[in-house]
């Protein structure tokens, strides 16, 4: 975010940087657990989204995305934070209105023709996160963040299905596949090391099949070096996790290469060093469940041994890690 303000301060009509900052800004707010900075940076982003459609009515971010649709997807939000229902519906009839004028501009984009028919079924989806809300009430902090994190992982893999299915419709489509890859690696950013390699695997698949469908595609190189960097991280084997680490230090390399807008270049270095931060502390925290759950089970075969597993020490910090994956998922929708 400071990037893109510096980037507006120094050109007041940089339209992409505004789309860029108020799609960040959007999922952020999605992440953050305080409901007043929920609404805040919400808030943020529909100003800086609103902007850049005003400097630009065809205003992408610089993965492409229009700022009119992202500009829905923020409103459809504020129709699920708010509880006021008049208000609410206000912001529903804003968001139709944004997601149509998205699809009036990119007709083929398979992603306006899917959020147009959820929308059909927005309030019961509101519906059920009040209900879901309303049951976290009475519970510990940490009995929520484990069921925000649970919240999230469930919104993910729904995501994650409604790209299988657009590409199991589409199978041509190879930004249906991108797509695909990204939300598969968001899903794999909330989940314990042998399903997050899974994943990360699968979505490396995919970006394959997206370059075999479309090899001019400028988005799906970096993100297969994204993914490799990932799956490194994942990786058990010490021996296979470095040839994966310098496999993906040799596809950065590449895109960098080819690449010659040098603001362009300076955000992606920007971009691999936060992915990179990323997926270090993502590892951390898997080591310490990993010792975590080896001293447990230690516990459990003499319990007579005196003093605090390592879940007891403190190892079981289960808000630090629902702030970091959900840093991490804002993080990879706001740079892709």
């Amino acid at each position: 975010c400071q990037y893109f303000r510096a980037a507006t301060e120094s050109n007041p009509n940089d339209d992409v940087s505004f789309a860029n900052w108020g799609s960040m800004l959007m999922h952020l707010s999605m992440v953050s657990e305080d409901q007043d900075t929920k609404k805040k940076y919400l808030k943020e982003a529909i100003e800086r989204l609103e902007r850049a459609v005003s400097l630009n009515p065809n205003s992408k971010t610089h993965e492409g995305e229009l700022a009119y649709f992202n500009l829905g997807n923020a409103m459809y939000f504020a129709f699920f934070l708010e509880q006021d229902d008049a208000k609410a519906e206000k912001h529903l009839a804003n968001a139709k209105e944004k997601f149509a004028v998205s699809m009036a501009k990119d007709p083929g984009n398979p992603m306006h023709t899917q959020m147009m028919e959820q929308l059909e079924t927005a309030h019961e989806q509101r519906r059920a996160a009040h209900e879901q809300l309303a049951r976290l009430e009475g519970k510990t902090e940490e009995e929520k963040k484990v069921e925000i994190l649970n919240l999230q992982k469930q919104m993910l893999e729904s995501v994650v299905d409604s790209h299988k299915k657009a590409v199991a419709q589409h199978p041509g489509n190879a930004g249906n596949m991108v797509e695909l890859a990204k939300s598969q690696f968001e899903l794999a950013m909330l989940c314990g090391r042998a399903e997050a390699h899974g994943l990360f695997g699968e979505a490396l698949a995919a970006v394959d099949k997206a370059l075999a469908a479309s090899p001019q595609d400028t988005s799906a190189p970096w993100l297969h070096a994204i993914l490799t960097q990932a799956l490194s991280y994942s990786e058990t084997d010490s021996s296979k996790s470095a040839q994966l680490l310098a496999k993906a230090k040799s596809e950065f390399d590449q895109v960098m290469r080819s690449e010659t807008d040098v603001v362009r270049r300076e955000q992606l270095n920007k971009e691999k060093e936060i992915f990179k931060t990323s997926m270090q502390n993502w590892k951390q925290w898997q080591d310490l469940e990993a010792k975590a759950d080896a001293a447990e089970k230690a516990n459990r075969k003499t319990p007579a041994a005196a003093g605090k597993g390592a879940l007891d020490a403190g190892n079981e910090d289960v808000g630090g890690f629902v702030i970091l994956v959900g840093l991490a998922v804002a993080i990879g929708v706001g740079a892709w």
